[in-house]
């Protein structure tokens, strides 16, 4: 099985990217890999829009802060 131990989006030249971090581990718990990373640029039209309601959300968070 595989474990999301991290995640990231951002905007670059290239455009909004989604930076992952896992673990896979195996059936008895053993840790088979760890650490290891995936980039994707998102293109799908309803994953950015999904993107931009995160981020929407995110904002409403610090901006309660003051």
């Amino acid at each position: 099985m595989k474990r999301i131990t991290s995640r990231t989006y951002f905007t670059t030249a290239e455009g909004e990217r989604v930076s992952l971090t896992y673990s896979e581990i195996d059936g008895q718990g053993k840790i088979i890999r760890e650490n290891e990373r995936v980039n994707r640029i998102v293109v799908d039209p309803d994953y950015l829009k999904t993107l931009k309601e995160i981020e929407r959300f995110e904002r409403k968070i610090i901006n309660s802060e003051e």
